[in-house]
């Protein structure tokens, strides 16, 4: 006890005669500049260790301060660069320094609570930054995909090729079965939105029921709508050991976003144009038949016969132009920055009538008022426009690839005399008349969405002194947006009069707000090397709303395009509304000379979608790292770190409630109990976690590896359990359940060449996690995703993995794999040589199973266990197998792709002054993503998922939109 009282004696000191130690000041002026050029430095942060003492440097790199006698020691920093620590002496009046470029980002400062960062030379938890050059590396549609394979201990996933996104994050693996599977998104203080809105595709596909919007719409995530080119840094943070902050809304991991800033100096302007195209990257491979083959198969005449058609190069071969035009201007005073951009992006599809367009305006302003008063205001509009076609499972025989399983490639499926051919193909089967070309040239089905994404923060400091600081810092930010998709499927297709009401028309209005108000009070602490203290407190509210109106019309006059006009007529509804409130506390001790970081935090929150909507449930967390003061032989610096942490997932919306649906009784309108009966006192989901890990440095900061090691538990997952008959309902809802996640992260950071000429950089990632329900209230059952018995679907039951895939033939049940990969990994390169840069990415996916039932509509089309695929030896087999019984439809889904390649080159400043520009760092560049991919997998893409984002169960494939691979040219100059 003796030493604690003494410690407690020593801050009290400390704060009582910190004005009195300093009370003689003396004026230090110097320059911050870069370590082996010489370039100044703005905006750098310089302070006085052991002080709350600081300024930022100016246009040309100068600072100045007023600081307390004898010897002092100067710290400066800046984004990008390594710390630099400088004496200076007591009768010193002017000190210079030096940053180096921390080119492997070992000192980025991370987020830690709402208005708290800590340098990751400190931090306990494995937390990724992606900074802007490495989102940006290749063109890329929305930001999770320029995303994949950069992230240690995440698997992101595209659902589909269709244009516009649709991609699934899941970070450290399942955390439940039936709440929400995405990770909380934050831009500039704002939690935006990412729920995926269904089109309407059901109502002309006739997939799940035909009417109703569901998770085979094809839908797209609404993250997709962030412009990529306006982001400065992407932080990660994992689990629930990091994440506790966030409440009822960290259990899936968090992923802060940070705008770019202005910074003080004169208007900087850049301007980058690219033109590219898209073009098909996989074919399934489709079967040519000989003439003489032909006649005896199928029955036609000679002169029927037309040759072998690439059905798939027919009607995905289009490989129009493909442009983005992005310019962003910043600059500002030592009072005043600002930073505003424009996109205007279009990527063409690969099929007709599909494809992605983007519009985005920024404006972020930043503005001191004063000494206390800091605001910055941040305001984004979006447009997008997305045409995603017809794909995926279908009940009606109208998806491109469902029709090819049916159609012998020798007959021809191009327009004739300015009109398409029918089908007689799969009408001969049973099927509708389509003509997928005819489809594509008729149908429309464009999704428009502007939205509007704004925030304002303000940081007051309501005291400053040598050693202590307090202040206040509020964020209130708004993400609003309106969607209008239109799905339109004229009467003049062939397909449409087969359920008797010619064409269809799906007119679906979104509108969705979210907003939320925190504030946070911050008191820091200084005793020199000995201790530095933050304390913080808040509060967080939040607010969520969407509503969603489907309109459907069948029966539609040709030329007819409102929903009003159709002779039958349906219409939907869905209504949400969450409101949540939270309070934070949190303290961070920053001692023994900065390598001792302990901190402690509890976020405390209510959301009406509990049970007891006015229940308080408390979420808290605790984290110490170390880093050694002896260091073992070949190293710079070694941390130890742990963490743990609690973090909560809310109940889906619908569960506290047992909804009343509306009903007809001899032609009396009715309401009658719906077959799910609610819980009252349902509550959140807990995920608990514990991780630990080991960070060290080597070879003077030329490499780093981070190795993490987690425990992650998540307690009363949310079921929906049968009920027996007698009760009137069919699916209850509870709490019942317990599922744990094991998993290990690695990260390699290297710079193997680092001279005047050459400079390369390598970062290798690694991850494996294993889960396992270890609890499960109710008897084991199947998840409900599969087609058909031996075709392959997802059981739960106690002590197995929550995604293991099982496989059901005359009534026997055999386990046939786990859809999670056994392990991930990713591998970045960047290398300049002169004025030569070149940028690659690897993402290798080991393992993971995906259900193939695209080769289930192509095989067996013949009696020998053929069908219409180029392979119709494997056709046979699997035909063959299948009677078995095996099941040869779950496939191994492991990959290697080159996601991304970006070669380029500088012109010489010299050059551009000839020409008479005043342009600077142009440059030339070619860039490819998703160029190649290895794997055993026999369909299109192993990444798939016909029923959209989902925790498990995303592993069927049906007849998907076939992926693409990109290609840009890019010029890119400033000003």
């Amino acid at each position: 006890m003796k030493k604690y009282r003494v410690l407690a004696l020593a801050l009290l000191a400390g704060a009582l005669f910190s004005s009195d130690a300093y009370a003689q000041q003396r004026r230090i002026t110097g320059r911050v500049t870069v370590a082996g050029t010489g370039e100044v430095l703005a905006s750098a942060a310089v302070n006085i260790v052991g002080t709350a003492i600081g300024t930022y440097t100016s246009d040309d790199g100068t600072f100045q301060l007023l600081v307390p006698s004898g010897d002092l020691t100067l710290l400066a920093r800046r984004v990008g660069f390594k710390r630099a620590t400088v004496r200076v002496g007591a009768e010193q009046a002017e000190v210079n320094v030096s940053l180096e470029r921390d080119v492997l980002q070992l000192e980025t400062q991370v987020v830690t609570g709402t208005a708290t960062t800590v340098s990751t030379q400190n931090v306990a938890n494995a937390v990724t930054v992606i900074s802007t050059n490495e989102l940006n590396r290749a063109p890329a549609s929305t930001i999770d995909n320029a995303l994949q394979g950069k992230i240690a201990g995440a698997v992101i996933t595209q659902n589909s090729g269709a244009p516009g996104g649709g991609v699934q994050v899941q970070l450290r693996g399942v955390t439940s079965l039936n709440a929400s599977s995405s990770p909380l998104y934050v831009v500039d203080g704002v939690v935006v939105n990412n729920a995926a809105i269904a089109n309407g595709l059901n109502a002309i596909t006739g997939a799940a029921g035909g009417n109703a919007p569901s998770s085979q719409d094809q839908m797209v995530n609404r993250v997709a709508d962030l412009n990529p080119n306006d982001i400065e840094t992407i932080e990660v943070l994992k689990g629930a050991s990091a994440g506790a902050i966030y409440g009822s809304r960290g259990s899936n991991g968090v992923i802060v976003i940070t705008t770019k800033r202005g910074r003080s100096g004169k208007p900087a302007v850049s301007v980058t144009q690219r033109f590219g195209t898209f073009e098909l990257a996989n074919k399934l491979g489709l079967r040519c038949f000989s003439q003489a083959e032909a006649v005896a198969l199928f029955g036609i005449t000679p002169a029927e016969f037309t040759g072998c058609h690439d059905f798939e190069q027919e009607l995905y071969g289009r490989r129009d132009l493909s442009y983005e035009s992005i310019a962003s201007i910043s600059g500002g005073s030592a009072t005043t920055q600002y930073f505003v951009s424009g996109l205007v992006k279009r990527d063409a599809g690969i099929e007709q009538n599909t494809g992605y367009g983007k519009q985005s305006v920024r404006i972020n302003v930043g503005q001191q008022l004063g000494t206390r008063l800091n605001l910055q205001a941040n305001a984004e509009i979006l447009h997008t426009l997305t045409e995603r076609g017809i794909s995926g499972n279908d009940n009606g025989g109208y998806a491109p690839y469902t029709v090819f399983s049916q159609t012998p490639t020798f007959y021809d499926l191009r327009p004739r005399g300015g009109s398409y051919p029918h089908n007689p193909y799969t009408q001969a089967l049973g099927g509708a008349d389509n003509n997928p070309l005819q489809q594509a040239a008729l149908t429309r089905t464009p999704e428009d969405l502007f939205r509007q994404i704004g925030s304002v923060t303000a940081r007051l400091s309501l005291f400053t002194s040598d050693r202590q600081t307090l202040d206040l810092t509020s964020t209130g930010g708004v993400d609003h947006y309106g969607l209008g998709s239109k799905l339109y499927s004229p009467p003049e297709l062939y397909y449409e009069p087969a359920d008797g009401y010619p064409g269809t028309i799906v007119d679906n209005n979104t509108s969705a707000t979210n907003a939320n108000l925190n504030a946070t009070l911050a008191h820091k602490f200084s005793m020199g090397s000995l201790l530095g203290a933050t304390t913080s407190l808040g509060f967080r509210r939040n607010r969520e709303q969407l509503q969603s109106i489907y309109n459907t019309g069948r029966n539609i006059p040709s030329g007819q395009t409102a929903v009003s006009y159709g002779v039958i007529q349906a219409s939907g509804e869905t209504q949400r509304q969450v409101k949540d409130l939270s309070y934070f506390a949190q303290e961070e001790l920053l001692m023994l000379n900065e390598t001792l970081l302990l901190t402690a935090a509890v976020n405390s929150e209510r959301s009406s979608v509990n049970g007891d909507p006015q229940k308080f449930y408390s979420y808290p967390k605790a984290s110490a790292s170390y880093r050694l003061p002896i260091l073992p032989p070949f190293t710079d610096g070694v941390k130890l770190r742990i963490a743990y942490g609690k973090a909560g997932n809310k109940p889906p919306f619908e569960s506290p409630y047992s909804n009343l649906v509306v009903t007809f009784i001899d032609n009396r309108i009715g309401e009658r109990p719906s077959r799910n009966l609610g819980n009252p006192n349902i509550k959140p989901e807990t995920s608990t976690e514990l991780e630990g890990g080991v960070d060290a440095q080597f070879w003077g900061g030329r490499a780093a590896i981070e190795y993490t090691r987690f425990r992650k538990q998540v307690d009363d997952l949310i079921i929906f359990p049968r009920l027996a008959g007698s009760t009137g309902y069919g699916l209850g809802t509870e709490n019942g359940g317990q599922l744990v996640n094991l998993g290990t992260e690695i990260g390699l950071k290297l710079q193997p060449i680092h001279t005047d000429l050459v400079d390369w950089i390598s970062n290798t990632t690694y991850s494996d996690v294993h889960g396992e329900i270890t609890r499960l209230d109710v008897p084991s059952y199947l998840y409900g995703i599969g087609f058909g018995a031996g075709y392959g679907d997802v059981r739960i039951r106690k002590g197995h993995s929550p995604t293991e895939v099982v496989a059901n033939f005359n009534g026997g049940e055999f386990a046939v794999g786990d859809a999670q990969p056994d392990y991930t990994m990713g591998f970045s390169n960047d290398v300049n040589v002169g004025p030569f840069r070149f940028a690659s990415l690897l993402d290798w996916r080991k393992g993971g199973k995906v259900v193939n039932l695209t080769n289930a509509y192509y095989d067996a089309f013949f009696a020998d266990g053929s069908g219409l695929l180029a392979d119709t030896a494997a056709s046979i087999s699997r035909s063959n197998d299948f009677q078995g019984p095996r099941a040869v439809y779950v496939e191994e889904g492991g990959f290697l792709k080159i996601r991304e390649i970006a070669v380029s080159v500088g012109i010489p400043e010299r050059f551009m002054g000839v020409v008479g520009s005043r342009a600077k760092d142009v440059r030339l560049e070619l860039s490819g993503r998703n160029l190649k991919t290895w794997t055993k997998y026999t369909g299109l893409d192993p990444e798939v998922s016909n029923f959209s984002n989902q925790n498990v169960g995303r592993i069927i494939d049906v007849t998907p939109f076939p992926p693409s691979r990109s290609y840009f040219v890019s010029v890119s100059a400033h000003f």
